[in-house]
Protein backbone atom coordinates (compact mmCIF):
# COMPACT_ATOMS: atom_id res chain seq x y z
CA UNK A 1 0.00 0.00 0.00
CA UNK A 2 1.04 4.03 0.02
CA UNK A 3 1.26 6.62 2.46
CA UNK A 4 1.46 9.77 1.83
CA UNK A 5 2.99 8.32 -1.40
CA UNK A 6 5.70 6.13 -0.24
CA UNK A 7 5.41 2.48 -0.13
CA UNK A 8 4.08 1.38 3.15
CA UNK A 9 3.32 -1.58 5.51
CA UNK A 10 0.37 -1.33 7.90
CA UNK A 11 -1.06 -3.60 10.96
CA UNK A 12 -4.07 -2.25 12.53
CA UNK A 13 -6.80 -3.09 14.86
CA UNK A 14 -9.95 -1.36 16.31
CA UNK A 15 -8.15 1.27 18.24
CA UNK A 16 -4.98 1.86 16.17
CA UNK A 17 -3.10 1.63 13.09
CA UNK A 18 0.27 1.66 12.89
CA UNK A 19 2.23 2.84 9.43
CA UNK A 20 6.26 1.92 8.30
CA UNK A 21 7.73 3.21 5.18
CA UNK A 22 9.46 0.79 2.97
CA UNK A 23 12.73 3.26 2.44
CA UNK A 24 13.77 4.61 5.46
CA UNK A 25 12.00 2.53 7.65
CA UNK A 26 10.41 5.51 9.46
CA UNK A 27 7.33 4.86 11.60
CA UNK A 28 5.30 6.89 9.84
CA UNK A 29 1.53 6.98 11.60
CA UNK A 30 0.48 5.74 14.80
CA UNK A 31 -3.08 6.75 14.42
CA UNK A 32 -5.50 6.10 16.88
CA UNK A 33 -8.82 5.89 14.81
CA UNK A 34 -11.26 7.01 17.35
CA UNK A 35 -9.80 10.54 17.36
CA UNK A 36 -8.44 10.90 14.42
CA UNK A 37 -4.99 11.90 15.54
CA UNK A 38 -1.45 10.38 15.17
CA UNK A 39 1.08 12.17 16.93
CA UNK A 40 3.60 11.55 14.31
CA UNK A 41 5.41 14.51 11.77
CA UNK A 42 4.77 14.78 8.27
CA UNK A 43 6.85 17.10 6.29
CA UNK A 44 4.86 20.21 4.64
CA UNK A 45 6.70 19.27 1.33
CA UNK A 46 6.20 16.82 -1.10
CA UNK A 47 8.00 13.25 0.34
CA UNK A 48 9.52 10.80 -1.84
CA UNK A 49 11.89 7.76 -1.67
CA UNK A 50 15.45 8.01 -1.06
CA UNK A 51 16.30 5.34 -3.49
CA UNK A 52 14.89 8.05 -6.36
CA UNK A 53 16.38 10.65 -5.16
CA UNK A 54 19.12 12.67 -7.34
CA UNK A 55 21.03 15.94 -5.98
CA UNK A 56 20.65 17.67 -9.82
CA UNK A 57 16.94 16.91 -9.93
CA UNK A 58 15.51 17.61 -6.54
CA UNK A 59 17.05 21.12 -5.24
CA UNK A 60 14.36 21.43 -3.13
CA UNK A 61 14.98 19.09 -0.69
CA UNK A 62 18.26 21.70 -0.09
CA UNK A 63 22.36 21.00 -1.60
CA UNK A 64 24.02 19.17 1.54
CA UNK A 65 24.49 15.73 3.66
CA UNK A 66 21.24 16.56 4.79
CA UNK A 67 18.93 16.56 1.32
CA UNK A 68 18.84 12.71 0.88
CA UNK A 69 17.27 12.47 4.51
CA UNK A 70 14.68 15.27 3.97
CA UNK A 71 13.79 13.78 0.94
CA UNK A 72 12.07 11.06 2.66
CA UNK A 73 12.05 11.47 6.58
CA UNK A 74 8.60 11.46 7.76
CA UNK A 75 7.40 10.56 11.59
CA UNK A 76 10.20 8.63 13.60
CA UNK A 77 13.29 7.97 12.49
CA UNK A 78 15.93 5.76 13.16
CA UNK A 79 19.64 7.17 13.30
CA UNK A 80 22.15 4.63 12.77
CA UNK A 81 25.05 4.21 12.80
CA UNK A 82 25.55 7.79 13.40
CA UNK A 83 23.73 10.52 14.84
CA UNK A 84 24.06 14.30 13.71
CA UNK A 85 26.25 15.00 10.19
CA UNK A 86 29.02 13.16 8.23
CA UNK A 87 32.34 14.26 8.63
CA UNK A 88 33.18 15.70 4.89
CA UNK A 89 35.02 12.67 3.94
CA UNK A 90 32.03 10.55 4.88
CA UNK A 91 30.10 12.94 2.95
CA UNK A 92 32.10 12.59 -0.06
CA UNK A 93 32.22 8.76 0.07
CA UNK A 94 28.03 8.87 -0.08
CA UNK A 95 27.02 9.16 3.97
CA UNK A 96 23.93 10.94 4.86
CA UNK A 97 22.75 12.60 8.08
CA UNK A 98 21.71 10.25 10.68
CA UNK A 99 24.08 7.00 9.05
CA UNK A 100 22.59 4.17 6.28
CA UNK A 101 19.31 3.35 8.76
CA UNK A 102 17.33 6.17 7.65
CA UNK A 103 17.61 5.76 3.96
CA UNK A 104 18.30 2.05 3.37
CA UNK A 105 15.39 -0.10 2.08
CA UNK A 106 13.63 -2.83 4.29
CA UNK A 107 12.34 -5.95 4.15
CA UNK A 108 8.94 -5.93 6.08
CA UNK A 109 7.05 -9.42 6.73
CA UNK A 110 3.97 -9.20 8.79
CA UNK A 111 0.15 -10.16 9.57
CA UNK A 112 -2.38 -8.28 11.14
CA UNK A 113 -1.13 -7.11 14.48
CA UNK A 114 2.81 -7.52 13.96
CA UNK A 115 5.52 -6.69 11.91
CA UNK A 116 8.81 -6.97 11.61
CA UNK A 117 10.80 -4.56 9.63
CA UNK A 118 14.81 -5.37 8.91
CA UNK A 119 18.03 -4.07 6.94
CA UNK A 120 21.34 -5.11 6.03
CA UNK A 121 23.55 -1.39 6.03
CA UNK A 122 26.47 -2.43 4.07
CA UNK A 123 28.94 0.50 4.91
CA UNK A 124 28.06 -0.28 8.75
CA UNK A 125 28.51 -3.62 8.50
CA UNK A 126 25.25 -3.89 10.72
CA UNK A 127 21.98 -5.86 10.96
CA UNK A 128 18.96 -4.11 12.06
CA UNK A 129 15.39 -6.01 13.14
CA UNK A 130 12.77 -3.75 14.50
CA UNK A 131 9.53 -5.55 15.98
CA UNK A 132 6.24 -3.68 16.45
CA UNK A 133 3.12 -5.03 17.92
CA UNK A 134 -0.43 -3.98 18.83
CA UNK A 135 -0.91 -4.92 22.07
CA UNK A 136 -4.16 -7.92 22.80
CA UNK A 137 -5.70 -4.72 24.73
CA UNK A 138 -6.13 -2.76 21.77
CA UNK A 139 -4.96 0.78 22.99
CA UNK A 140 -0.94 -0.02 23.05
CA UNK A 141 1.83 -0.07 20.54
CA UNK A 142 5.27 -2.10 21.73
CA UNK A 143 8.18 -2.03 19.52
CA UNK A 144 11.29 -3.72 20.03
CA UNK A 145 15.05 -4.02 17.82
CA UNK A 146 18.19 -5.86 17.58
CA UNK A 147 21.53 -4.96 16.26
CA UNK A 148 24.14 -7.22 14.99
CA UNK A 149 27.57 -6.25 14.16
CA UNK A 150 28.37 -8.87 11.19
CA UNK A 151 31.35 -7.03 10.87
CA UNK A 152 35.19 -8.13 11.80
CA UNK A 153 35.99 -5.88 14.37
CA UNK A 154 34.58 -3.97 17.64
CA UNK A 155 33.70 -0.90 17.21
CA UNK A 156 31.20 1.92 19.20
CA UNK A 157 28.03 3.59 17.17
CA UNK A 158 25.52 5.67 17.95
CA UNK A 159 22.24 4.07 17.42
CA UNK A 160 19.32 6.74 18.26
CA UNK A 161 15.31 6.75 17.92
CA UNK A 162 14.75 10.19 16.55
CA UNK A 163 11.19 10.84 16.93
CA UNK A 164 9.37 14.06 15.37
CA UNK A 165 6.14 14.98 16.92
CA UNK A 166 3.52 17.32 14.41
CA UNK A 167 0.18 18.63 14.06
CA UNK A 168 -2.61 18.04 15.29
CA UNK A 169 -1.33 16.38 18.23
CA UNK A 170 0.93 19.62 18.21
CA UNK A 171 -0.50 22.80 17.92
CA UNK A 172 1.28 26.05 17.56
CA UNK A 173 0.67 28.52 20.34
CA UNK A 174 -1.07 26.40 22.28
CA UNK A 175 1.17 23.48 23.25
CA UNK A 176 4.20 23.73 25.87
CA UNK A 177 7.36 21.80 26.93
CA UNK A 178 9.16 21.66 29.77
CA UNK A 179 12.37 20.22 30.10
CA UNK A 180 14.81 19.83 33.23
CA UNK A 181 18.10 20.25 30.99
CA UNK A 182 20.47 22.62 32.59
CA UNK A 183 22.59 22.73 29.87
CA UNK A 184 22.73 23.30 26.14
CA UNK A 185 24.83 24.16 23.11
CA UNK A 186 24.25 24.83 19.40
CA UNK A 187 25.63 22.92 16.41
CA UNK A 188 29.12 24.05 15.86
CA UNK A 189 29.81 23.51 12.18
CA UNK A 190 28.14 24.05 9.02
CA UNK A 191 26.23 21.04 7.16
CA UNK A 192 23.54 20.74 10.19
CA UNK A 193 20.45 23.00 10.16
CA UNK A 194 21.23 25.48 13.37
CA UNK A 195 17.50 26.26 13.49
CA UNK A 196 18.71 30.14 12.79
CA UNK A 197 20.79 29.89 16.27
CA UNK A 198 24.31 31.09 16.63
CA UNK A 199 26.77 28.56 16.39
CA UNK A 200 28.68 26.90 19.03
CA UNK A 201 26.70 28.63 21.67
CA UNK A 202 26.37 27.28 25.29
Amino acid sequence: MTFQGREAVQIENNNLRVTVLREGGHIAEILHKQSGVSPLWIPPWPSIEPSSYDAANHPEYGRNEESLLLSGIMGHNLCLDTFGPPSREEAAAGLSVHGEGSVARYEIDGGNDELIARVKLSSANLSFARRIKLDADGESVHVSETVENVGATDRPIAWTQHVTLGPPFLEGGVTQFAASATKSRTFEREGFDAGGLERGID
